[in-house]
């Protein structure tokens, strides 16, 4: 009657350690597309339903440079900033639309801010990961005296733990939309001020050059 309880608590343990490579370790060398595609399995092993499920396909990855959610390769091959923005997206794809993630990740381009944004990633989804972690043991505990201890009694606080896990979920999904969408209304003026700062950076010609 606590098989399930205790598959689910295994496959909890260690989960909160699952975080993909640090910017320092991802690689450098400029990898191709179907290279791209296996190392972000691997960093992402934790959202593959099975072995044959790919979270980023050619068709897909194409699709994120052409809604500009990534730039483009360089020479047909992905450097760190592309796999650090692909981690996330991978991670993301599930919960954000495309429009959603150009949003929120098409404004960081340069190495050094990608850097920043997917160190910050990190951070969060390990202490998401812990949190979750710690929430849903403390209800496997209560989940082992709940009930009569039969098997639809279980089922049902299983039930019970995987509505409050999901509506909480979509709550968190819905602030989040609200925000992206406040921020999309704004969008043409932010990517105009960034051009106007762009602007003064550059230096101006001298006659002779110009």
């Amino acid at each position: 009657m606590n098989d399930q309880i205790e598959q689910l608590n295994q496959w909890l343990t260690g989960l909160d350690s699952k975080n993909p490579a640090e910017w320092g370790l991802l690689p450098d060398i400029g990898l191709y597309m179907d290279q791209v595609q296996t190392y972000i399995d691997r960093q992402l092993a934790l959202y593959r339903r099975d072995e044959n499920d790919r979270l980023l396909t050619p068709a897909m990855i194409n699709n994120y440079i052409k809604d500009n959610v990534i730039p483009r390769a360089e020479i047909k091959k992905y450097n760190p900033t592309h796999l650090a923005l692909l981690i996330m997206i991978g991670t993301l794809k599930q919960v954000l639309s495309i429009p959603n993630l150009s949003h929120l990740l098409s404004v960081y381009r340069e190495p050094a801010d990608v850097e920043v944004l997917y160190n910050h990633y990190r951070q969060i989804q390990q202490g998401s990961l812990q949190n979750i972690v710690e929430q849903v043991g403390s209800e496997i505990s209560k989940l082992r005296n709940a009930g009569d201890g039969s098997s639809q009694a279980t089922n049902d606080a299983m039930r019970s733990l995987a509505l409050e896990l999901s509506i909480e979920a979509r709550t968190r999904i819905l602030i989040a939309e609200k925000i992206l969408a406040l921020i999309a209304e704004s969008w043409p003026d932010d990517n105009a001020d960034k051009k106007k700062d762009k602007s003064k950076e550059k230096p101006k010609k001298s006659s002779e050059e110009a």
